[in-house]
């Protein structure tokens, strides 16, 4: 397990924990009622890199930052940043809101330094709650009610906290020397992309997770989004997106082709959410440029490294990106969608129209 990870700040506020000597959190109720993040000013901004630094975490538990000072002065810093002094660390039940409005309820750990300022763990170990913070982009938490308040530490190694759009394994991507199953792809291999030709894999990432809740995968039956299409069940992430060909897109966008997410698709018959797995093999395949590749037949995305997806992604895989892309994940633009990416709430209009209408996902050129 991973002792760098990401954390999502949540600003000052009051001390949870003013009296040392002990495992009380005497002062967390302080913060109940607490929400941060909201409209125009998405949670998913305020992620950084949290490190063990200075005196690290091995000090008086071994293996967390102590909630009890007198025992050690544990230290961590904050993208890259000089070292800051662990203060408590309190659990809560907490409401999770995602950009497209959607809600989750979590179990929120959530610790502060000695000056207040206070930050969200993702989990120790990959449950139901870091299942659900990786389930979308994530726009406010809420903080409702403190689960308890005596406790010995924040646990040092915890999960990396990704939130990508994926194919699961045993997806088949075209290439110039026919169908190759996304899993086998490595870079420098040559993918068939729409509209752009041949081009080159730089970066491929894989990772296995619970199948539950929000993470679950969407599966698109054969022939579900037009003729053959796709031509056999597709399997991917929630947040991954699909190429919509459509004169109702054409009016609603001016343009007939646009990228929906697949979690927007389950409004149209044969599209729903897969319950039936324990885990699943995400893979995710990045070009020069964002690219729209042939899936199991279909159009779908490429990796996109918008600036919610580089929030999100763990600092690992971001590093590995950063030897190739430094002007992707360093810059201040996004990279340039493969083609328009509508809002969510045109989203579901435009596949309520396709249903009503009974229009294809994908109609003939």
């Amino acid at each position: 397990m991973p002792t760098t990870f990401n954390v999502i700040s949540l600003g000052n506020h009051a001390i949870i924990d003013p009296t040392e000597g002990n495992d009380t959190i005497e002062n967390a109720s302080a913060l109940v009622g607490l929400t941060v993040g909201g409209l125009g000013d998405p949670l998913l901004d305020n992620f950084v890199s949290f490190t063990s630094a200075g005196s690290g975490f091995t000090g008086g538990n071994g293996t967390a930052y102590d909630n009890n000072n007198s025992n050690s002065n544990d230290q961590f810093s904050i993208d890259g940043g000089p070292p800051q002094t662990f203060d408590a660390v309190a659990p809560y039940t907490a409401t999770i809101t995602f950009i497209d409005g959607s809600t989750a309820t979590v179990t929120a750990v959530v610790f502060q330094d000695t000056a207040g300022n206070t930050y969200l763990a993702p989990e120790f170990s990959s449950n139901a709650d870091q299942a659900a913070y990786e389930s979308g982009a994530i726009r406010s938490i809420s903080l409702d009610s403190l689960i308890g308040g005596t406790y010995s530490g924040l646990t040092g190694t915890r999960e990396t906290w990704d939130f990508v759009t994926c194919f699961a394994t045993g997806t088949s991507i075209l290439t110039p020397k026919g169908e190759v199953p996304v899993e086998q792809l490595s870079p420098g291999d040559k993918v068939c992309t729409l509209g752009s030709g041949v081009q080159t894999i730089r970066w491929v990432g894989i990772r296995r997770v619970p199948a539950t809740g929000d993470l679950a995968p969407i599966r698109i039956k054969a022939g579900a989004l037009g003729h053959d299409l796709p031509d056999r069940d597709l399997w991917v992430s929630r947040q991954h997106r699909m190429l919509c060909r459509s004169k109702i897109a054409a009016r609603m966008f001016d343009t007939p082709e646009v990228l929906i997410a697949a979690n927007k698709l389950t409004l149209l018959s044969g599209v729903r959410q897969d319950d039936s797995m324990d885990h699943i093999t995400y893979c995710h395949i990045l070009c020069d440029n964002h690219e729209v590749v042939f899936a199991n037949g279909t159009p779908a995305e490429t990796l996109y490294l918008g600036k919610y997806t580089k929030k999100s992604m763990s600092p690992e895989a971001l590093d590995e990106i950063r030897m190739i892309f430094p002007e992707l994940v360093d810059g201040l633009d996004a990279p340039k969608p493969a083609h328009h990416m509508p809002d969510n709430a045109p989203q579901r209009n435009l596949m309520r129209r396709l249903r009503k209408n009974k229009r294809a996902f994908i109609e003939a050129r």
